[in-house]
């Protein structure tokens, strides 16, 4: 029997790489496991300044002025996301994050919540997956054929497509990273 665990798949659009100073603008959820995507959502949050670099827009190709029309306030979008995660977690469980170079994208989830006033702790696990170290280390083990270990390069080589205007987008990339960690799962075995 096979046991595998519900995650939380995360992905961020930020305008630019320091959390600390840099707007959050949107989040993509997807919870899922082994069996596929139970639920997903995006969450598009406005700021009053935005914060951001030319080359984070350049990335994101997000357009400020359609994005602060779509957007919530930050406690509205704090209420989506804590409405789509008491939907699919227990309220006293720590979900687990998973995601590609998470890190950088808990790390701006992290701040959004310090500036709501809530312990990122609180809900989230400390612990991460991430599908970049997976893809290091089965690389390392002889069993991944693939030099760069960026989300395009390992979507190409597992065959994981992404439309044009999803890529890049928090959604888009966070659906794609559900696929990738469990064809990642597959070559472990």
């Amino acid at each position: 029997m096979m046991l595998t665990n519900t995650y939380l798949f995360l992905d961020t659009e930020t305008g630019g790489l320091d959390a600390r100073s840099h707007s959050l603008l949107s989040l993509g959820l997807v919870v899922g496991d082994a069996s596929g995507v139970q639920d997903s959502l995006e969450i598009f949050i406005r700021h009053e300044p935005y914060v951001v670099t030319g080359g984070g827009m350049k990335v994101n190709r997000i357009d400020l002025a359609r994005h602060h029309e779509a957007a919530l306030a930050p406690a509205e979008a704090l209420g989506r996301l804590d409405e789509f995660l008491d939907r699919h977690f227990p309220e006293k469980a720590r979900i687990t994050l998973v995601g590609h170079n998470v890190a950088f994208d808990q790390a701006f989830l992290a701040a959004f919540l310090l500036a709501a006033g809530r312990d990122p702790e609180g809900r989230f696990h400390h612990r991460l997956v991430d599908t970049h170290s997976l893809a290091s280390a089965l690389r390392d083990a002889g069993k991944l054929d693939v030099q760069r270990l960026s989300s395009d390069s390992l979507f190409e080589h597992f065959g994981i497509q992404v439309p044009p205007e999803k890529r890049h987008t928090a959604l888009g990339d966070s659906l794609a990273t559900f696929e990738l960690y469990w064809k990642l799962v597959e070559l472990c075995r």
